[in-house]
């Protein structure tokens, strides 16, 4: 976690930052990153960084974590334009995704979630939102029963999409491949496997 220095800053100023580290860590693997190169984008010196990180895997893991929950919000608005039809959300999500120019900023935001899954799979101790998720859970007649379900099944969502991006990227699929194996997915959900 970034220090309370940093935590301090104008969130212009936090986003200008992130804005700066992300082609940096996008374009090259996290080990050949350094922190001059760092200090050099960000135009400070290394005691501002150590003042506002307690090293580059900081700086790394909060652009991490706030990007993820950027994506993370960006998946639920496409669910929640489609509110009824649960599934088509996240595919209008994935084709947006999958479309975009790899230069892009918001493309560099999902490769490195991409590159570091694990951050949807940590849970926060309250999920904010979550009577407007249920209710798109009931709209979808869904039988989630409790809170903690509801809370299960939108991180379930989140891996869903996240790894449909994952094998797709992996594969150099082409949106058509991409949503072949995507509706598989949706089909054993809403139908089972077994007759």
């Amino acid at each position: 976690m970034p220090k309370k220095t940093f935590d301090h800053l104008p969130n212009e100023r936090k986003n200008e930052i992130r804005r700066i580290l992300l082609p940096i860590f996008t374009d090259q693997a996290v080990s050949q990153v350094t922190v001059s190169e760092i200090v050099t984008a960000l135009g400070m010196s290394r005691g501002i960084f150590y003042k506002y990180y307690e090293d580059l895997d900081d700086a790394y893991q909060d652009l991490i974590r706030h990007y993820a929950g950027q994506i993370h919000g960006k998946i639920i608005m496409n669910i929640m334009t489609h509110q009824n039809d649960f599934f088509t959300g996240i595919e209008l999500f994935l084709v947006q995704t999958i479309n975009l120019k790899a230069d892009s900023v918001e493309a560099r935001q999902v490769k490195l979630l991409t590159e570091n899954p694990n951050n949807f799979s940590n849970r926060a101790n309250v999920v904010h939102g979550l009577e407007p998720w249920k209710q798109i859970l009931k709209n979808n007649h869904f039988e989630i029963k409790t809170d903690e379900e509801a809370t299960s099944f939108l991180y379930f969502t989140m891996k869903l999409t996240i790894d449909t991006l994952m094998d797709s990227y992996a594969n150099h699929w082409t949106e058509a491949e991409m949503l072949t194996d995507y509706r598989f997915k949706v089909s054993w959900l809403k139908n089972g496997i077994a007759k």
